[in-house]
C-alpha cells in the first residue's frame, strides 16, 4: 500500500515497506533533455563529470576555517581522469598519489613534482626517480622509513600515523585503528623519530587519515591526537588530517557542515601555537567530496522484467559492476533517476506528479552480485527504489558517481569496453576526455599469433548477427 505525496514540487512516496527507498530522487545537474543528448551523441554507459559543480566544490574546501594557511590535495585516486586533475591543477589545487603511476598521470596532467604528495601501500617500479624531480614522500610504515631514510638521507619527510581508533561510512572503510594496516602504529612512534634522528631525516608534516565518510567528531578527535605530539616533531610545519569527507548523496541524507568542525579545529591549532609558538599550516585530502556528486552515469535500460506477484520488478541496464562498484562492494546506495527514451513519453500531471513503481536496479554483468538497489551498509539486502515507470529503451542516470566509481569500476568483466568519459563545460558544451575502449585495446597485451590477431580484428569489424 503507498500514498504519494507532493513535497517541495516532487513527489514522495509513503511505503509501509521498509525495505523500500521512498523519494524519487532528481537529476542533480544534467536535464532530460541533455541525458538523451548524450546517450545519442556518446552511447551508453558514459560517465557525465559538471565542470560547475567541481569548481563549487573546490572553491568550498579552499574557503576551509584555518589559523596558518591551507593546502588542499586533491586525492587522485577518486577520479584520476588527465582532464579533472587538469582544471584542479588550474584552480590552485595540490594533490595526493597513491603510488608513483598516479604521480605519473599528475605528471603528464601538467602538475609540477612541487604539488604531489605520495602516501602508497605499494610504491611503483619509478618512486626514487619521482621523488628526486621534487615529489613529496609520507612514510607509512617503518619500513618506508628505512627506505627512504637509504636513499634521501637528511631529507624532508611526512610521517602517516595510525591513531589507534577509526571512523568510516562501513566497517571496510575505517582506515585507523588496529583492523587497520595504514600508517605507523602510534605506539611505534618514539622508533620512528629514533629513526629520523639517526638519518638525520626532517619530519615536515604529520598525518592521519582515518577513514572515508568519517564521524567528524572523530576526525576532530584525530586532529587533537597529533596536536598533543606537536612538540615531538621539530620541524613540523603542516598537520594532514587525510580525506573522507561526508557529502550529501540521497536527498534523504542531511547536509554535512564541514565547516563547523574546521572553526574547532582552527581554535586548538591556535592554542597549540600560544603555547609552543608552532604556526601549523593545514593540509586536507579530499576525494569523494569534491568529485562524487559532480559526476554521473548515463545508462540505457535493457530490460524490464517481474517475478512473480509476490516478487520484484527488475530494471535491468547496460551498465553495472563494470562502472560502479560501490554498492556491490561497499553497501552504498546511489541516487538514480529514469529518464524517458523521448519527451512524448514525459506526462506530468500539475508539473509534479507521474507514475511510479518500485524497481529493483541491476547491472549487465553476469553475476547474481550486480545489483544496483542495496541496503545501506549491507549489500546483501536489496532496498527496491520508487522510480518515474520505466521500460526498456528509457534511460537510467546514476548520480553521485564522479569519484571512485570509474577508478574503481570491475573494467572489462565479462569482456564488456571500458567506458567513456565526458566533461560538461561551464558553457554547458560536452567534451569527450576519455574514449570508449575497444576490442583491440583490450586484449593487445594478449600474446595471439599474428594469423589470429588478423581474424580477430576482421571480425571486429563485422555487422552482428540478427
Amino acid at each position: 500500500m503507498h500514498n504519494t505525496q507532493v513535497v517541495d514540487g516532487s513527489p514522495t512516496v509513503v511505503s509501509n515497506n521498509d525495505h523500500s527507498y521512498c523519494n524519487v530522487e532528481q537529476l542533480r545537474f544534467l536535464t532530460d533533455v541533455q541525458a538523451r543528448e548524450i546517450r545519442d551523441r556518446f552511447g551508453t554507459p558514459v560517465y557525465v563529470y559538471h565542470e560547475p559543480s567541481l569548481r563549487q566544490q573546490a572553491s568550498y574546501m579552499c574557503d576551509f576555517p584555518n589559523a596558518f594557511g591551507l593546502t588542499i590535495r586533491y586525492s587522485i585516486k577518486a577520479c584520476p581522469s588527465a582532464a579533472i586533475i587538469k582544471l584542479f591543477h588550474e584552480l590552485g589545487l595540490y594533490f595526493d598519489a597513491s603510488s608513483s603511476w598516479e604521480v605519473r598521470r599528475a605528471l603528464i596532467a601538467g602538475v609540477t613534482p612541487d604539488k604531489i604528495l605520495v602516501t602508497a601501500q605499494e610504491f611503483g617500479p619509478d618512486l626514487e626517480e619521482v621523488l628526486k624531480q621534487g615529489v613529496e614522500f609520507d612514510a607509512c610504515s617503518l619500513g618506508q622509513m628505512e627506505w627512504y631514510s637509504q636513499r634521501f638521507p637528511g631529507g624532508r619527510v611526512s610521517l602517516r600515523i595510525n591513531p589507534g581508533f577509526g571512523s568510516g561510512l562501513v566497517r571496510r572503510l575505517t582506515s585507523g585503528g588496529p583492523d587497520s594496516s595504514f600508517g605507523i602504529w602510534h605506539e611505534q612512534l618514539d622508533e620512528a623519530l629514533q629513526l629520523a634522528k639517526k638519518n638525520s631525516l626532517r619530519i615536515i608534516r604529520i598525518h592521519e587519515h582515518i577513514g572515508s565518510g568519517h564521524d567528524s567528531q572523530v576526525w576532530l578527535d584525530t586532529a587533537a591526537h597529533l596536536l598533543a605530539k606537536v612538540e615531538k616533531f621539530p620541524d613540523v610545519e603542516s598537520l594532514n588530517l587525510g580525506g573522507g569527507y561526508q557529502i550529501k548523496g540521497l536527498s534523504t541524507d542531511m547536509p554535512p557542515n564541514h565547516y563547523e568542525f574546521g572553526k574547532l579545529l582552527k581554535s586548538q591549532i591556535q592554542d597549540v601555537a600560544n603555547r609552543t609558538g608552532k604556526k601549523l599550516r593545514v593540509e586536507l585530502e579530499p576525494g569523494t567530496f569534491l568529485t562524487a556528486n559532480a559526476g554521473a552515469i548515463v545508462s540505457s535500460v535493457i530490460d524490464v522484467v517481474k517475478t512473480g506477484s509476490s516478487g520484484r520488478t527488475f530494471i535491468k541496464i547496460d551498465s553495472g559492476l563494470t562502472e560502479i562498484i560501490r554498492p556491490a562492494f561497499y553497501g552504498s546506495p546511489h541516487p538514480m533517476v529514469s529518464v524517458p527514451a523521448v519527451a512524448e513519453q514525459q506526462k506530468l500531471s500539475n508539473n509534479s506528479t507521474f507514475g511510479t513503481e518500485e524497481y529493483v536496479v541491476v547491472g549487465h554483468c553476469c553475476i547474481a552480485g550486480d545489483a544496483l538497489t542495496i541496503t545501506r551498509g549491507n549489500p546483501e539486502l536489496l532496498w527496491p527504489h520508487r522510480l518515474r515507470n520505466t521500460k526498456a529503451g528509457d534511460i537510467l542516470v546514476i548520480e553521485r558517481s564522479g569519484g571512485y566509481c570509474s577508478s574503481m569500476a570491475l573494467k572489462n568483466f565479462n569482456s564488456f569496453p571500458e567506458s567513456p568519459e565526458v566533461l560538461m563545460r561551464s558553457d554547458g558544451s560536452l567534451e569527450l576526455i576519455r574514449r570508449r575502449q575497444t576490442l583491440q585495446q583490450m586484449i593487445e597485451n594478449e600474446l595471439l599469433g599474428e594469423k589470429q590477431r588478423e581474424e580477430s580484428r576482421s571480425q571486429e569489424h563485422q555487422p552482428a548477427h540478427a
